[in-house]
């Protein structure tokens, strides 16, 4: 029965609802077991044993993080509660991650959105494929050796080719696939640092993963600056998130640098994994007396960056796959009229 109640994970819709109301509950002054009672009585039937469970565990002792692990939240929801607990503003954190899944709920939305109609294209053509290769190739075949055409003529060439297009295209996906799970497999192998320093060569994830990193590092790192940690103490309280495993060995690194009388920006200096920018954001804000402020203000940019980096990568995406669509089509219409002509010039 506990594995069945630990299995079922809420829809991140779900999530994000919830969140927001507990928020706006605990703004009001509501103590968090009552909040998270009143909020019991609005959820769906299905989901009250596991908010029950979740919330008989915070009652004897768990941890909000704990509470929110109980209840599967994203990881990145995950994250705000953690610094939640260690600077107090639990109504805060609890709203921003209902904003961040709402962001998500959004993006994965238009993804499927934008991706719907080249999919539908792309099954179609498979379907074309397929009845070609199964049923108006073997006619052609016929009509060749029926008028003893020549067999080695670029249209019959064309054919066989057309013909074995489903298998060269399942033969190169089958090497892709082997590709990526030992790319991973090996991947796994390695610490968190050696991975990341592994995916920021590949070209395509390079940008996106090098502003994720300096983001998810601004971002938590401005959270408890702002609840008046000194940098030291913040690194060392950013070594017990385990939600972004590659940011705790970071911390853990900057942590030592620091205690042995490096300073900040000369731990990022020879980084790879962050934006050169940061340097100068945390330069520039502790010349200021601004750090916090500033490395927050950086990290809404850097947000803004991802999402728009992520829009423009769907825009790119989908007029490739109907360039690549539109030639197949192209291409099984030429399969058909090249043959005829041959033939005909046979007569």
């Amino acid at each position: 029965m506990v594995n069945k109640i630990r299995s079922q994970k809420l829809p991140l819709f779900e999530q994000a609802r919830l969140l927001k109301i507990l928020g706006e509950l605990l703004q009001k002054g509501y103590p968090l077991i009552q909040a998270i009672e009143f909020l019991t009585i609005q959820l769906p039937k299905k989901y009250k044993i596991l908010f029950e469970d979740a919330k008989q565990k915070l009652i004897t002792g768990n941890s909000f993080v704990e509470f929110g692990t109980n209840l599967n939240l994203h990881a990145d929801v995950i994250v705000y509660l953690y610094y939640a607990e260690v600077h107090g503003d639990l109504s805060f954190a609890l709203k921003e991650g209902s904003f961040m899944l709402n962001k998500k709920i959004q993006h994965r939305a238009y993804f499927r959105k934008v991706m719907a109609y080249p999919i539908f294209l792309i099954i179609f053509l498979a379907l074309i494929l397929i009845v070609f290769r199964n049923f108006i190739i073997p006619q052609f075949e016929t009509l060749f050796t029926t008028f003893q055409s020549n067999q080695h003529s670029f249209a019959f060439a064309y054919l066989q080719l057309i013909k074995r297009m489903p298998s060269i295209i399942l033969l190169f996906l089958l090497i892709c696939s082997i590709i990526i799970i030992s790319s991973l497999f090996f991947i796994k192998k390695l610490t968190p640092i050696e991975q990341m320093n592994k995916l920021i060569q590949i070209p395509l994830l390079k940008s996106f993963l090098i502003t994720m990193n300096t983001y998810e590092f601004s971002m938590q790192l401005s959270i408890l600056l702002h609840a008046g940690f000194p940098i030291i103490e913040a690194l060392r309280t950013m070594q017990n998130n385990d939600s972004r495993t590659f940011i705790k060995e970071k911390s853990k690194i900057m942590f030592n640098l620091i205690r042995n009388g490096n300073s900040l920006q000369q731990t990022l200096e020879n980084d790879s994994t962050f934006n050169r920018d940061l340097i100068f954001i945390i330069d520039h804000g502790m010349n200021n007396s601004t750090l916090s402020e500033e490395l927050h203000d950086y990290a809404e940019f850097l947000k803004r960056s991802l999402e728009e980096y992520f829009l423009r990568s769907i825009k790119l995406i989908q007029p490739i796959i109907l360039i690549v669509i539109s030639t197949s089509i192209l291409s099984l219409y030429i399969a058909i009229l090249f043959p005829m002509f041959q033939l005909m010039n046979n007569f």
